[in-house]
């Protein structure tokens, strides 16, 4: 085992030097020290647990939230000869077993979890059994009520302190100002901790807001003059196509990604984006995560970011290669009153609330006290509808009765219908008895899908369907049945949420508890808006002061490059 940690940096990642701060963080780690790390976007955070880790015996547990992120280190980990497992939601029992017994007996680097699992007992019990040589926990910033995105799960991790009260915890962030470090801190009961907060200020980034009248013949003009990767970040979907088509039309090689493509979709885009085929990509926020391309040159925002520790992290893609370059805004004379009235008409207070989970329960049939440890899927827009809802809010509403711990919501974008079957085999051939192509439908599903009764299947419609000469549409409709009898978990592919209800209907009981938290989350949304709005409309002041500012980082000294101080000068 190598004992130098610049000697593991050279044989896996192939640098010769340390970024700064990663070595002395690095070293608290080694030094059992807990230990918090506050790095910006590109400054490498994930190689402060990585190196401690293969420099020790034992196994290091990583804490994450996102799958996506999750799978994105396990595949880079893997591309070194790094051995690297996950236990993730939805996973079968057995398969955590089985990855348990991989840690113990595999010779196993890293386990990475989401904050989620770690609160099963039996999960912390298995755990324990093993040499946890590390904790890191990433993204951090979900741990505190003041961070951009709070998790609950997260508010839990406390715990992790009295189940390995000898292993040092490296807690890591891209984005908190004092009180949210503060709050992470005390949360996670760090002992005596090695605080390392890098500065915000990346010299070679080009910030800029930019007042516009036509924003695709400004983005031409961007293009033409540095004609390299580029990022295009929009609000939703549709605009992404919109504005891909827009830019292909004037001869841009261009593609488009968002959180409704399929697996395969999205990894056919990344690759064209990444080896440059397409330099070009219009996008949601969905892509970002875990995506290292260190020569993108332009990064620009056609709609007013969410908030700044977002667009922080989005414009910080650009220029990691350390040489020049644009993260630009766009924004045309009308929209800060518009973008005003949008974002408060994203806010809700506790009686919409109410009304809005009494509605789910009541459009998913869920009697008053039933639903806990249930799964539904349904049709975002139809629910919206039907009820009259404003879809920004409603969808915001369910997100944040999934960050209180009461639902946990997904978007499935599923291409293929999908089946679980509930009832035992002898309930459902009393069903299709009479009816013979029913009967040998079930039957092929029974010997296509063997593993239907434990886990969502996803099916082919077509491919079930052609033995019987039935129209796929047909065979849908009986499956459809079947569901509305109790029998299976029939998904059809107009289906986008899933939802796992985690307590019972109880609307009283169960959002009392949330109430005090809304008020902080409308408070924190309120002040992030002010942050953006103020970023966009001050004339006055230096574009990379303003976000150092907002990160507690004080500056009086000006970048020189940014578009107040071009117009300065």
């Amino acid at each position: 085992m190598m004992t130098n940690a610049l000697d593991v940096l050279k044989k896996y990642w192939k640098h010769e030097s340390f970024r700064p701060s990663q070595e002395q963080i690095i070293d608290s780690v080694m030094k059992k020290k807990d230990t918090f790390a506050l790095l910006p976007t590109a400054a490498g955070k994930s190689i402060c647990f990585q190196i401690p880790a293969l420099l020790q015996p034992g196994i290091c547990l990583v804490v994450s939230p996102l799958i996506a992120l999750i799978q994105d280190q396990i595949r880079n980990l893997a591309n070194k000869q790094i051995k690297a497992t996950a236990i993730i939601g939805g996973m079968p029992m057995h398969e955590i077993d089985a990855v348990f017994d991989n840690c113990q007996y595999g010779q196993y680097k890293f386990i990475y979890i989401s904050p989620e699992s770690l609160q099963q007992d039996w999960i912390i019990s298995r755990l324990q059994k093993l040499q946890i040589s590390t904790i890191a926990i990433d993204e951090a910033h979900c741990i505190s009520q003041w961070g951009h995105d709070f998790r609950p799960a997260y508010k839990q991790l406390y715990q992790l302190k009295e189940h390995f009260a000898n292993t040092p915890i490296l807690a890591l962030t891209g984005s908190a100002n004092k009180r949210v470090i503060k709050d992470i801190c005390e949360v996670l009961q760090l002992e005596n901790p090695n605080i390392f907060t890098q500065s915000f200020s990346r010299e070679n980034l080009v910030y800029g807001v930019y007042q516009v009248k036509d924003k695709i013949s400004i983005i031409q003009k961007i293009l033409q003059k540095n004609y390299a990767p580029t990022i295009i970040y929009v609000r939703n979907r549709k605009q992404t196509q919109a504005y891909a088509q827009e830019l292909q039309n004037l001869g841009f090689q261009t593609c488009f990604y968002h959180g409704g493509l399929s697996s395969s979709e999205k990894k056919k885009v990344l690759k064209d984006w990444l080896e440059q085929k397409t330099p070009i990509i219009v996008a949601t926020n969905a892509f970002g995560m875990g995506i290292d391309k260190e020569d993108v040159k332009n990064v620009i925002h056609v709609q007013f970011p969410e908030n700044l520790e977002n667009y922080y992290q989005e414009a910080g893609r650009a220029g990691r290669d350390g040489n020049k370059a644009f993260c630009s805004i766009l924004v045309q004379e009308d929209e800060i009153q518009s973008s005003n009235s949008f974002f408060e008409s994203t806010l809700f207070d506790k009686n919409f609330l109410k009304l809005i989970y009494k509605k789910l329960n009541n459009f998913l049939g869920i009697a008053y006290g039933e639903g806990y440890n249930t799964r539904y899927s349904f049709n975002f827009n139809t629910f919206c509808k039907r009820n009259k809802f404003n879809t920004i809010q409603t969808y915001n509403a369910l997100q944040f009765l999934d960050r209180q711990g009461i639902i946990k919501f997904t978007q499935t974008y599923t291409q293929n219908p999908s089946l679980q079957i509930k009832a035992s085999t002898s309930a459902l051939f009393d069903i299709v008895q009479s009816d013979p192509i029913q009967e040998q439908v079930l039957l092929s599903l029974l010997n296509t899908y063997p593993a239907i009764f434990e886990q969502d299947q996803e099916i082919s419609l077509e491919r079930l369907a052609k033995p019987f000469e039935l129209e796929p549409e047909r065979l849908a409709s009986f499956l459809q049945d079947w569901h509305d009898n109790d029998l299976v978990i029939f998904t059809p592919v107009n289906n986008d949420l899933s939802i796992v209800f985690n307590e019972p209907y109880d609307q009283d009981r169960t959002l009392y508890r949330t109430f005090a938290s809304l008020e902080q989350y409308n408070k924190l949304k309120t002040q992030q808006f002010s942050a953006v709005v103020n970023y966009i409309k001050d004339q006055h002041t230096c574009k990379n002061n303003l976000l150092l500012n907002y990160f507690d980082q004080p500056t009086e000294n000006n970048c020189g490059i940014c578009s107040f101080c071009i117009k300065n000068k």
